[in-house]
């Protein structure tokens, strides 16, 4: 079916325009075509892996373990590096791949965290200390995700 349509293109200069469009009622468009969201990263529950630290002449990889709650629509939880003790974990964001967090080290001091979810789930990114990069670190989903780290 040809309509034709009066568009006020260009309305600043007083153009007129009119053009005759082929317009197919909705009944018969295909309905094939599906609108695909990615599901949203799922933080709660049980993480580990490593955080790697450059040193001068080498590098240390560490075993770290994150347990992350939520209560209403604010984030928190556990973390801890065997061996070396746990702290809390704060400041929460998640704003679509990007999360961000801070952990308070035993000693109190305090780690500033900003990863971004991979495409195979896990989460990448920098630890930072005073506005400097420390280590790298990369956590993934525990299989036990809803048990806390042991201290």
């Amino acid at each position: 079916m040809a309509r034709r349509v009066t568009l006020l293109g260009a309305a600043a200069f007083g153009v007129l325009m009119t053009a005759t469009v082929a317009v197919t009622p909705l009944a018969a468009q295909s309905k094939s075509v599906k609108a695909t969201v990615a599901p949203a990263p799922t933080l709660v529950g049980g993480w580990s892996g490593t955080a790697t630290v450059p040193l001068p002449d080498s590098v240390i990889v560490v075993p770290v373990l994150y347990t992350f709650t939520q209560s209403g629509t604010t984030f928190s939880g556990q973390a801890m590096v065997p061996g070396q003790g746990t702290g809390p974990i704060s400041n929460v964001v998640l704003t679509g791949k990007q999360v961000r967090f801070r952990v308070t080290a035993p000693e109190g001091k305090l780690l500033e965290h900003d990863g971004k979810f991979s495409a195979d789930g896990s989460i990448e990114g920098m630890v930072n200390l005073e506005n400097q990069p420390i280590a790298k670190f990369k956590i993934a989903p525990r299989a036990d995700r809803k048990s806390l780290p042991k201290k």
